[in-house]
This record gives structure tokens, sequence and C-alpha cells, in this order.
């Protein structure tokens, strides 16, 4: 499973996000709400593509 950090567009429905998140089988890890930025879990890529209406950038979690 990959992790991912995006960083989410102010005024997003956060609800609304969720569900697509759910219904895409993308795990919501954390939510780090005070600097606007969500943590993803997937065994499938997500790309930023997918998901425009709510994130501003998507990134793989590199772990050094």
């Amino acid at each position: 499973m990959k992790t991912y950090l995006a960083v989410l567009k102010k005024d997003i429905n956060f609800k609304k996000l969720e569900t697509l998140l759910k219904s895409k089988e993308i795990k919501l890890a954390a939510y780090y709400k005070t600097i606007g930025v969500v943590k993803l879990e997937s065994t499938l890529p997500v790309s930023e593509t997918e998901f425009q209406e709510y994130f501003l950038s998507v990134e793989e979690e590199k772990i050094i």
C-alpha cells in the first residue's frame, strides 16, 4: 500500500471528498486541518488529475 500527501483547496465540501475517496477505495489516513493537508493510503496510484476539484497537489510520500 502506498501513502500520498495531498494539499487541499480552500472551501471544499469535505464530506463529498470523503465519499469520493471511499468509492475509489482510498483510505483517508489523516487530516491535518491547520495546514490543509490530507494523508491518503491506496493500493492503486492516486493522481492529481482525478481530484482537481479538491486538491492543489498530490505527492507520493517518500520514506527516507
